[in-house]
């Protein structure tokens, strides 16, 4: 009769290490399944917002064409239109002058933007990071769709960035 008890515990003891192991290696592959699903929506997030910057970036480039063709007046400054918050956009390298331009009116000085002509030194714009306004916009409780309407991002983009940095 105690052989049996012990041939018991011994079968009984083999049983629950291969329920052990049998448990590990479940909770192993479903760690691998979380793992390559996460990978594969950063990809899609990488995916869309790459595509998006695309189209983005094509759209950019239509407007710098079509402002290369509109001709450029000199607007008056004022204080109004400096005490607003506005993303300087970089002008582009002046190109070599080609011998079918006409040259410049003598009368029409060559304009220069105020935050590069050094004589508004008290005006100084302070820009916070795309970054830093989502994250700041996502813990108010704004939704991704809200976030990429106020701030003109994409939505791929916002979820992008709330994903790596949120």
């Amino acid at each position: 009769m105690s052989t049996i008890a012990i041939i018991s515990l011994i079968l009984h003891g083999v049983t629950f290490l291969w329920i052990i192991t049998l448990m590990q290696k479940l909770s192993l592959k479903e760690t691998e399944t979380d793992h390559k699903k996460t990978v594969k929506e950063i990809e899609d997030l990488l995916a869309a917002y790459t595509l998006e910057m695309k189209e983005e970036n094509e759209k950019l480039l239509k407007q710098f064409e079509a402002m290369r063709k509109v001709p450029v007046a000199k607007e008056p400054e004022d204080a109004s239109t400096l005490a607003t918050p506005a993303k300087p956009m970089s002008e582009p390298e002046p190109e070599a002058v080609r011998e079918s331009d006409p040259p410049p009116p003598e009368d029409q000085e060559e304009s220069v933007p105020p935050w590069l002509d050094g004589s508004n030194d008290e005006a100084v714009i302070v820009e916070t990071s795309d970054q830093s306004r989502v994250i700041s916009l996502a813990k108010q409780g704004l939704s991704v769709e809200e976030i990429a309407k106020k701030l003109n991002m994409g939505k791929g983009e916002v979820e992008l960035l709330l994903k790596f940095y949120g």
